[in-house]
């Protein structure tokens, strides 16, 4: 297993991201890690602030990345050094720019939601989801401290392995539990989820498939979890109509507080973590979420 590097804490003063910084922090203590918060200001706001204040942006610049080191110091994380940066332009192209620059491995970032939907992750938080080129963490406004319970998606994929293996370093820093769950669809259940507009039901029970998956997921877990052989794994099978319905029903359930996943599925079924699956899991999942990338991105990826 090989933990994180590079990070980099996105930073919008939010308390929902002083909890993302704050994780951050933790997670470089365990691996030594390069910690770089940053800012990104919008440059409509730069320009309007210029013309207010009779300023240049230079000195709007300094002035920002005092507030930056304030905020950071604030948010009392002990000794480590957090190097601060402020950028100016587009906040998802910016965050994009600083990860190639730095050579992050991570990106860290709050996952902000509305009064009305307080689960749901704000806009440049879900895109960085979908299109960042490193491994994306939201951390949810109330996580606190270590993880104690995880939950990692797997659809028998190399990503997943990926994901898998993400998920047990976190775990075996946090002192945490971790299930990894397979949900599959029986050819009933395919022939239901138009769409993944079915009902959130099991499907008629087939015992003889549940058992040739579990041999499955066994075997190809079997050399992953060989690498943390002190965190207590959970191996679980569900058959069900709608696999997002199910992990997120699981994640409830079980009151995990991260769940990993892979952002690239098996390319033959259909859309395991792929697409609608792992958006609604990161739009309404109720806990923090790792999203692994692919080790070789896609051109033209959306």
């Amino acid at each position: 297993m090989k933990s994180y590097q590079r990070l980099i804490a996105a930073i919008d003063f939010t308390p929902s991201c002083r909890n993302a910084l704050c994780e951050a922090v933790r997670m470089g203590r365990h691996s030594g890690a390069s910690i770089t918060a940053v800012h990104v200001m919008d440059e409509f706001l730069v320009s309007e602030l210029k013309r207010a204040l009779s300023t240049d942006q230079a000195s709007i610049r300094a002035e920002w990345e005092t507030r930056l080191r304030k905020f950071v110091d604030d948010s009392e994380l002990g000794t480590p050094h957090v190097e601060i940066e402020i950028r100016m332009g587009n906040a998802f192209q910016e965050l994009v720019e600083c990860c190639r620059v730095h050579q992050a491995d991570l990106l860290v970032m709050g996952a902000r939601g509305s009064r009305n939907e307080p689960n749901r992750v704000g806009v440049i938080a879900a895109r960085c989801v979908r299109k960042a080129p490193v491994d994306v963490l939201l951390v949810r406004e109330d996580a606190q401290g270590p993880f104690r319970h995880l939950v990692a998606c797997v659809d028998l994929s190399e990503n997943s392995a990926r994901a898998v293996s993400h998920a047990l370093q976190i775990a075996a820093e946090d002192g945490a539990t971790l299930d990894c769950l397979h949900v599959y669809q029986s050819a009933l259940a395919m022939s239901l989820d138009y769409g993944g507009l079915a009902a959130p039901v099991a499907s008629t029970m087939d015992e003889q498939g549940l058992r040739m998956w579990q041999t499955e997921l066994d075997k190809f877990l079997a050399p992953v979890e060989a690498a943390a052989p002190s965190v207590r794994v959970t191996r679980m099978v569900k058959e069900r109509v709608n696999i997002r319905e199910a992990i997120l029903e699981h994640v409830t359930e079980t009151q995990a507080d991260m769940v990993v996943l892979g952002t690239r599925g098996k390319s033959g079924l259909r859309e395991l973590l792929i697409g609608t699956t792992a958006e609604k899991i990161v739009a309404h999942a109720t806990c923090s979420i790792l999203a692994v990338k692919p080790s070789v991105l896609p051109e033209g990826d959306d």
